[in-house]
């Protein structure tokens, strides 16, 4: 099998979750199951950063939305026609909404997608009614928690033998010890400053922690359209970091905060628990799916309870912080990107 790769708008380096799954999956596909072949399909932008890869450069895509991008979506399905490819490996977002070969398309959350109670444009609805066309169209749609499974459905109408739950993995980089990059005590929270992040309530919590704790609070992730002008005291702000030295935040961290509102695959949250923290976050979207009773869980819609719950675990007793690291280690350790590939591999066999 021949399958092409959508890669448009991708940005090279951003080190979110997407551009982390995909070469991450595309890598242990390649390497589990040789005889199925993959061609790249990438802009002009990130078309260097898959050397080593058969690829096709499909030129300039001036926004996020290809089928809003005059040309676009009709320049990939033709270079999908051109380079034979059996199936095209799409996300969501970013798929062609009418293509000449088979689609199996890929979401790690539905935040683009708004609520059927949420009374979209006449644009908006129009959108959402060809993305429900092109997903009852595709071979099948595969999503990295049962949360995001039934969303689909309750968004999109998709049903759930027609999506395939693909776990995200975490690299073993995030368990070998790795030096501090931060000077101690510090808290620590990772993610692109979307507004689901949650950044100004968590700040106000910060506000208040810093008056009792001496921690600095320590922010990994690109900046998004919720990124705050002033951070305020004692919170260090870094854009992105190579994976071993995330996983050496991880580790020498008093405690891992996410208070995000949404989280599809909870995906920094296995990062944290592999790595050795302490975690605190919502028990929202995916997270207590893949990290069950782990995390000390707070309310992420109040700052009181986010308040609470950092304290608490600032100051846990140490034999039931060593087990719920312990615990958190364990569970962290089963997901492997082997195993999203496999999975992922099933859902293109149902062409």
């Amino acid at each position: 099998m021949l399958v092409g790769v959508n890669t448009l708008t991708l940005a090279p380096g951003d080190g979110g979750g997407e551009e982390v799954y995909l070469r991450n999956v595309l890598a242990k596909m390649r390497m589990v199951q040789p005889a199925t072949r993959f061609v790249i399909f990438t802009d002009s932008r990130n078309h260097d950063s898959f050397d080593g890869w058969d690829r096709v450069n499909v030129g300039d895509c001036a926004t996020e939305d290809i089928n809003a991008f005059r040309g676009g979506a009709g320049r990939l399905d033709g270079a999908a026609r051109d380079a034979k490819v059996d199936l095209l490996f799409s996300p969501l977002r970013t798929a062609p909404l009418k293509c000449s070969v088979p689609v199996a398309l890929y979401t790690l959350d539905l935040q683009f997608i708004p609520a059927p109670d949420q009374a979209p444009r006449w644009r908006d609805a129009s959108r959402i009614k060809a993305i429900k066309r092109l997903c009852d169209e595709s071979v099948a749609i595969v999503a990295p928690s049962q949360f995001v499974q039934k969303e689909l459905l309750e968004k999109l109408g998709v049903q759930m033998n027609h999506s395939v739950v693909a776990p995200l993995g975490v690299d073993a980089i995030f368990e070998r010890p790795q030096r501090c990059p931060a000077e101690k005590p510090y808290l620590l929270t990772v993610g692109n400053t979307q507004a689901s992040k949650n950044i100004p309530r968590l700040l106000q919590a910060f506000a208040k922690i810093r008056e009792e704790f001496p921690h600095s609070l320590v922010v990994v992730g690109r900046p998004g359209d919720a990124e705050p002008e002033d951070w305020g005291d004692r919170v260090i702000r870094i854009d992105r970091f190579p994976a071993a030295a995330l996983a050496g935040l991880y580790q020498h961290c008093d405690a891992f905060v996410c208070a995000s509102l949404y989280e599809g695959s909870g995906v920094t949250v296995l990062e944290a628990m592999r790595a050795g923290a302490s975690v605190v976050a919502g028990r929202i979207g995916g997270i207590p799916e893949v990290a069950s009773t782990v995390p000390l869980y707070l309310n992420p819609e109040n700052v009181s309870s986010i308040v609470s719950t950092v304290r608490r675990a600032l100051t846990e007793n140490p034999s039931e912080r060593s087990h719920r690291i312990k615990a958190g280690h364990a569970i962290a350790s089963e997901f492997s990107w082997e195993n999203c590939a496999w999975k992922t591999l099933a859902a293109f066999k149902r062409l």
